[in-house]
């Protein structure tokens, strides 16, 4: 029986939920309304309410919150189909497989290949320019940052952005202000050395090509050494980015050691119970003991960890009614002891610690609630108290379930000194059954008190009248006491709050520092929404920097409006899906579009005078992307975006960023389409002035060959192309053959491959037509003959196909990346094949080779050489000069780019006269934005030289 992505604990009663992923939405309350009704269109009123039904949120879907609890669902479901599991620590083996087997090409470390200054291929550009590819060296396109404010009908306008700042993923050195560190969900590791600059400069530290993850967060400066910090791995809050240990330096971020990789794991075999293994050890919180800084303890999304030697060896430990239990089939009745939050108080003669439980995900999870231990100086502490007293009923109690067990979900912890010496401890709690707001708590301990006050209020405005919401604090929350008084507070959910309270502690008022929604506040615009980390500068408490996901923000008037200002200016962080290069990429004019987790979609032209890309259409998520490379400026020509589940917008000839209108893909879909429903423009088969062939895929394809006064017109071209009597495989991967314009490929979730030659018609729809004026295809009236190219999956692995290609001399040989590991397919390994159509079969080929086992997701052959395909995968990118081979031999190329989650492979159309002869290979990257470098030319191997 294959693996359901929705179980254990629920069952998926229609097809298209498991492949429902959701981050977070940007748009306005007004924007929202208007995407929610263009998504209705997309399935009817039944199906969507069956839909519902089946997941695991009472009463289904009730707002975004709830498709962020999807995004790592779907993830997981990609990555670990069909059996739902994932090997322990495979970054780290990637890593040894390479050194062993497969090899990177250094070429740097010849002399006089690589321009001085050009290291990580980052280049500074002032004046209008073209920025050449590198013809040895990833040249970085940004976003370097993100101006976010040229979306239609002023969706979100929130100045320069970046990508996600992880929880826990800001710090400030305490001997020099000037110096700080930033985390970022995909995006690595960062350090300024002059923060309090007009313009702050950041330096990534991760870039280096043997770094295992791009997962940056939880940072802890040790208190008693600033030069040595830690940065915890893996996306603690949305879970769609996985851990791999704890990085260590020592030196104030030149050299780093990898602490805990076969622990802090996203299948970590350490503690086996009932012979399961526990999952996604993502990093939440690091603590140092101030009185021995080789105690560490670490919390993580399943349980407490303890080291007494640096973190050579560690140890779980258990509390509540148990540690963690994998082995239970049920996770609505299993304790989970996500650990939530953790402090230290090291003032007396032993330190003691407060740990909080948080689990999210289910109505009562039994452990949840706050825990005081003393830190041993060997193994675990002996004991954890629970400090249930002033929380809600059930707190703690053991009981897994929504009626008996506690209403206290996710519990952020800070403390501080007050002005009589005594120890305050705040607990930002939230509720497990909605994810909203519960309360905040104060304990004051030094006096024996063990039980929690709760402040009456604060309440959760916006300037005006309106309210701000608190649904999604199993996501963006936080909590922070000002250094220099324990009664101001910073608390962080969708806004930012600062929260003053009385002389009692016992009532609390708030004001929003933010106002992200609401865009009659002054303070709109200044920062982005969703708030996950907070770090004050010194100890004033009036100074502060703010983590989100649209990066870092600073402030130093204890929130005042005037005083927010932007210092994202050198991260390329975005987390990209999709995106469409340009033509004649190499000698400019220079284009780039593409759609980010978060970020909407943006595009960047070479005449801009640095790398800040401009966002374009709506807010909230964008995927794919697609515009005309002919006739396309930003004030001419078609250009498309996506929202969720195939959601089309487009926009022609209507002034720079838009607008853009909704309703620009198929009326409705006859399946269900992906959250990130593949879809692309024919940039090779165009007429001599115009681009306008178009496919989508979902269950289906859809294909348009002409675009309307307003829109294109759509005609669905195939049967169904997913798994037979599958309920949740969904079309990922689609593709349109160079060398025939008829020719199309598909890719599905469940390890299917779909061919055809004919998916349009038409005289003049020929590959010698093309790019002349009389060139036009219509899609047939029914549905075209698409050929499963291993009907039985006997080669092709039954593993999510995150890529497709074709050879570009013959468009009956196609290419599929697998993405998954061939553990959960032992018996069909790999992660690249090649299908021929001989006329009456396919011929299957598995190219693997010499990869290491990781999920492979964007595949390019070189349109100037057949023989050479480039790889991009979780683990960085690779090259073969001969795909012929039967066992092709694959290079690793990372100079330049980061180690980093390669999501989508593309290349460029040639210049006038040569449209088939591209010059540049571009990679969008899920965290480090957006790069290319040169083709290699005359048959050359790569990189040419």
């Amino acid at each position: 029986m294959s693996w359901n992505p929705m179980k254990p604990g629920f069952t998926k009663a229609v097809k298209g939920v498991a492949l429902v992923t959701a981050v977070l939405l940007l748009a306005p309350l007004s924007t929202r309304a208007e995407e929610d009704k263009d998504k209705e269109t997309l399935r009817d009123k039944q199906q969507k309410e069956a839909w519902l039904k089946a997941l695991p949120y009472p009463g289904g879907i009730k707002d975004e919150s709830d498709l962020i609890g999807m995004n790592s669902l779907r993830m997981w479901y990609l990555m670990t189909y069909p059996t739902g599991q994932m090997p322990s620590s495979p970054w780290s083996k990637a890593k040894a497989h390479v050194k062993l087997e497969v090899g990177d090409a250094e070429v740097w470390q010849e002399p006089g290949l690589i321009p001085p200054g050009q290291k990580g291929g980052m280049k500074s550009i002032t004046g209008e320019a073209v920025i050449a590819p590198g013809t040895n060296t990833w040249v970085s396109y940004g976003p370097q940052p993100l101006d976010s404010t040229g979306t239609t009908n002023n969706a979100y306008q929130y100045g320069t952005v970046a990508g996600r700042v992880s929880v826990g993923g800001l710090a400030v050195d305490p001997t020099n202000t000037d110096v700080a560190y930033a985390g970022f969900t995909a995006g690595g590791a960062w350090k300024t050395t002059n923060l309090s600059a007009a313009t702050p400069t950041w330096t990534p530290l991760w870039d280096d090509k043997d770094f295992v993850t791009q997962s940056a967060g939880a940072i802890e400066i040790d208190p008693n050494n600033h030069n040595v910090v830690y940065f915890g791995t893996g996306d603690f809050d949305a879970n769609d980015q996985f851990g791999e240990g704890i990085m260590k330096t020592t030196d104030g971020g030149t050299t780093w050691t990898q602490l805990g990789a076969d622990v802090f794991t996203p299948y970590s075999p350490s503690v086996p119970v009932g012979g399961n293994r526990w999952s996604n050890q993502n990093v939440r919180v690091i603590k140092v003991d101030p009185k021995n800084s080789s105690r560490i303890v670490v919390g993580t999304r399943y349980d407490l960890y303890i080291t007494h030697d640096g973190g050579a060896n560690w140890q779980i430990c258990g509390f509540g009614a148990n540690h963690t239990d994998p082995s239970a089939s049920n996770p609505t009745f299993t304790t989970i002891n996500r650990i939530s939050s953790l402090i230290l108080d090291s003032r007396g003669a032993t330190t003691v610690g407060y740990v909080a439980v948080g689990y999210y995900a289910n109505n009562g999870n039994g452990d949840n609630g706050v825990y005081r231990f003393t830190m041993p100086t060997s193994g675990c502490p002996s004991s954890f108290t629970l400090l249930n007293a002033g929380f809600p009923a059930g707190t703690g109690n053991g009981v897994n379930n929504a009626n008996g067990g506690s209403i206290t979900g996710r519990t952020e912890l800070a403390s501080g000194i007050g002005s009589d010496g005594k120890l305050t401890i705040y607990a930002q709690v939230s509720k497990a059954t909605d994810q909203t707001n519960e309360g905040t708590y104060v304990l004051r301990p030094d006096d024996g008190s063990t039980t929690w006050t709760k402040l009456s209020g604060p309440t959760w405005g916006t300037c005006s009248t309106g309210t701000s919401g608190t649904g999604q604090d199993w996501y963006d929350l936080f909590i922070a006491v000002n250094p220099a008084n324990d009664k101001d507070l910073y608390i962080g959910h969708i806004d930012a709050f600062r929260v003053t309270v009385n002389s009692t502690y016992t009532t609390a008022t708030a004001s929003n520092l933010t106002n992200v929604y609401t865009t009659s506040c002054p303070s709109y615009g200044k920062v982005h929404p969703d708030q996950h980390a907070f770090t004050f500068v010194g100890t004033s408490g009036t100074t502060f920097l703010l983590g989100n996901d649209g990066g870092v923000f600073y402030n130093n008037a204890s929130g005042a409006t005037a005083n927010w200002k932007q210092i994202n200016g050198s991260f390329n962080t975005n987390q990209f899906y999709a995106g469409q290069i340009g033509k004649n990429f190499a000698t400019g004019p220079q284009w780039w579009f593409g759609g980010m987790q978060d970020n909407g979609s943006s595009s960047w032209d070479s005449s801009k005078t640095n790398l800040t890309s401009t966002a374009r259409s709506v807010g909230g998520d964008g995927f794919f992307t697609a515009f005309d490379v002919l006739a396309g400026t930003e004030t001419a020509g078609w250009w498309f975006t996506e929202y969720t589940y195939g959601s089309i917008y487009c926009s022609k000839n209507s002034g720079a960023d838009g607008p853009f209108s909704s309703g620009c893909g198929p009326n409705s879909y006859t399946g269900s389409a992906d959250w990130s429903t593949p879809f692309m423009m024919d940039t090779l088969h165009c007429t001599n002035s115009v681009c306008r062939n178009l496919m989508i895929g979902e269950d289906y394809v859809w294909a348009a060959g002409a675009i309307g006064a307003q829109k294109p017109t759509w005609k669905k071209v195939s049967g169904s192309l997913i798994r037979a009597g599958s309920t949740t495989d969904s079309i990922i991967a689609i593709n349109m053959a160079p060398s025939e314009p008829k020719a199309g490929v598909t890719g599905s979730a469940e390890g299917k491959v779909f061919w055809t030659d004919a998916m349009f018609t038409g005289a003049s729809c020929t590959q010698a037509a093309a790019n002349t004026a009389s060139f036009s295809c219509t899609p047939p009236n029914t549905a075209a003959t698409w050929r499963d190219v291993d009907s039985t999956n006997s080669v092709l692995p039954n593993r999510a196909v995150l890529g497709v290609t074709f050879d570009p001399t013959d468009h009956t040989r196609v290419y599929a990346a697998v993405g998954g590991f061939n553990v959960n397919t032992p018996t069909t390994p790999g992660h690249v094949f090649e299908f021929k159509w001989n006329g009456s079969s396919f011929t299957k080929a598995d190219k693997t080779g010499n990869l290491p086992d990781v999920p492979a997701s964007g595949i390019v052959v070189n349109p100037l050489n057949r023989k050479q395909v480039f790889l991009g995968t979780y683990f960085g990118f690779y090259y073969t000069d001969d795909i012929d081979a039967a066992t092709p031999v694959w290079t690793r190329y990372q100079w330049g780019l980061p180690n980093t989650v390669i999501q989508y492979l593309t290349v460029d159309r040639g210049a006038t006269g040569t449209p088939l002869q591209g010059t540049t290979l571009m990679a969008f990257t899920y965290g480090r934005g957006v790069y290319a470098i040169k083709l290699p030319t005359g048959g050359g191997t790569f990189p040419a030289h």
